[in-house]
This record gives structure tokens, C-alpha cells and sequence, in this order.
């Protein structure tokens, strides 16, 4: 029988949490920082000692999560942080257990939910990936060109009237982003995500057809164009994509739960012991 709906009707947001079937890994979405927790629970088997965190892509591929490739399970908990999933789509997580001995388990059931957009104007996120508590969402200006280098040798024959050409691999794009920023704060949190020294993740929307791209950046220009008293700024950046920097024995990091960020909450452990929390409900925030 078919089932009619109202074409009025307005369709439920997307879930915020899921978990496995069997009931293993739960994954939470962080709408603050387009990010996504993680929670593998093996507590009723001793024999876990680390969890490995993998994301599967469109194309099948299993892709380790940073901070959770692996994690430490005490007592059969592990957490990890997904900073880098693709925002507006829905991506898959899976957990697979380490044992004490080396050996690795069954890989858990699937457990799924979808990152928001950023919404306009501030409709680029980029991210750090070693403190996801320097990412920001910006507004970028301008962002025309993407260059890819052809990689090509030449060398001209004698007496042939065709070149011998040798052909490499395609590098990836390079390009040059304007970005503002209208605030001394966004200035001065710009200035130190670019300045950072590590590779950004850049990610917008799905409808303008740019697909995530980690970058390097380069020479900085920085513009004040209004009065002295404007704190306003736009910002030259050239950037050189490459490849997803290695997870093998990334550190565990979430923005906002650092020690610094617990400590200025509750500067002593008495302080913390008097809210009835533990570690793990600080870290994964629930």
C-alpha cells in the first residue's frame, strides 16, 4: 500500500546521535564544530585494549579516523573525535576492537549520521587538524582559479618532427582565497589557524561544487582597507592542496575539552570530583 505524504509536510531534521545494531559503537554529531564523537563500548569483554576508528567513504573505502587509529579502550570505552567527515552527507563509522595479544576483531555494525553545512556567509569551515580548537568558519570572497600542474619533460629529436614527451602525474590544484574577517577576534583566530604550521581541511557546501581540499598555505597579505578604527580585514591566501595527512598514532583531540578549557571551568580536582562526572562524560560531553 502506498504511503502519501503531504507535499506541505516538513521532512524531520537528520538525528543527532545513532547507535549500532549491536549496540557497540554510538556516533554524535558536534553541530559547533562540524565534527562528530565517537564511542566504542566493549566494557563486557576484558580482553580489549584499543579501538580502531574507521569512516567508509562513497566509494567503499575504509578511512582510520584521526585520534582513533588506535585508541585507548580503559575499561573497554574508547572515544574518538571525526573532524574531517564530509559536511551535508551522511558518512558511516565502524569500530574495529584491538586485543591485549595484538590481534584484531570483528568489525563492529555501522552507525551513521550527516554533519551539517555551514550555513551563509560565514559558508567555509577550515579546520585544523591537530587543535580542532582553531577552526573556524570564514567568509571567503573570492576563490576563482584552481591551477594543476602538468608535470611534463620535453626533449626535441634530431631530424623527428614530434618531441619525445614524458608525462608525470597531475599535480593537485594550488589557488589563491580572499577571505574576510570583520572582527579583531576573527582576526587574531584567522591569524593563528593560518599560522598554525600543520595542513587545513577546507569544506563548504555540497551545492557549490568544491569538494574538501587539505591545504598549505603560503604568504599571508593582510589588507585594511577602511579607517584606522575599522577592525575590518581581507585577507590574500595562497594555498597548495595535498594529500590527507597519516593518522598513524594521531593524538586524541576535541575542541572545547581540552585541559586548559576544564580547567578554567573547575580549576581544581576537588572542583571536579564535586560535579559528579567522570572523564568520559567530559570528554564526549554526555
Amino acid at each position: 500500500m502506498p504511503i502519501i505524504i503531504d507535499p506541505d509536510d516538513i521532512p524531520p531534521d537528520p538525528p543527532v546521535e545513532s547507535v549500532s545494531l549491536d549496540g557497540i559503537l554510538t556516533v554524535r554529531r558536534d553541530d559547533t564544530w562540524a565534527g562528530v564523537y565517537l564511542i566504542a563500548d566493549y566494557s563486557s569483554d576484558p580482553d580489549v585494549a584499543q579501538v580502531r576508528f574507521v569512516r567508509v567513504s562513497e566509494n567503499g573505502d575504509e578511512e582510520p579516523v584521526r585520534g582513533g587509529n588506535a585508541a585507548w579502550a580503559p575499561g573497554g570505552v574508547a572515544v574518538a573525535y571525526d573532524h574531517e567527515a564530509s559536511l551535508g552527507v551522511s558518512s558511516t563509522w565502524y569500530a574495529y576492537p584491538i586485543y591485549w595479544d595484538g590481534t584484531v576483531g570483528a568489525r563492529s555494525d555501522g552507525a551513521a549520521v550527516t554533519p551539517p553545512e555551514p550555513t551563509t556567509p560565514q559558508d567555509v569551515w577550515l579546520k585544523s587538524l591537530t587543535n580542532p580548537a582553531l577552526s573556524m568558519r570564514v567568509i571567503v570572497m573570492a576563490w576563482p582559479t584552481l591551477e594543476y600542474g602538468e608535470r611534463q619533460d620535453r626533449m626535441d629529436v634530431l631530424g623527428a618532427p614530434s618531441p619525445v614527451m614524458r608525462v608525470d602525474a597531475w599535480s593537485l590544484a594550488t589557488s589563491t582565497v580572499t577571505i574576510e574577517t570583520a572582527t579583531l577576534e576573527e582576526r587574531e583566530q584567522l591569524l593563528a589557524l593560518l599560522q598554525s604550521g600543520t595542513t587545513l581541511l577546507a569544506q563548504t557546501r555540497l551545492d557549490y561544487g568544491r569538494p574538501d581540499a587539505y591545504w598549505v598555505p603560503g604568504k599571508i597579505s593582510e589588507s585594511m582597507s577602511g579607517p584606522s578604527y575599522d577592525p575590518h580585514r581581507t585577507w590574500e591566501v595562497p594555498v597548495t592542496a595535498v594529500d590527507r595527512p597519516s593518522t598513524v598514532d594521531s593524538r586524541l583531540r576535541i575542541p572545547g575539552r581540552s585541559y586548559d578549557d576544564s580547567a578554567a571551568m573547575w580549576p581544581t580536582y576537588a572542583d571536579r570530583t564535586a560535579t559528579g562526572q567522570s572523564y568520559h562524560d567530559v570528554t564526549t560531553g554526555g
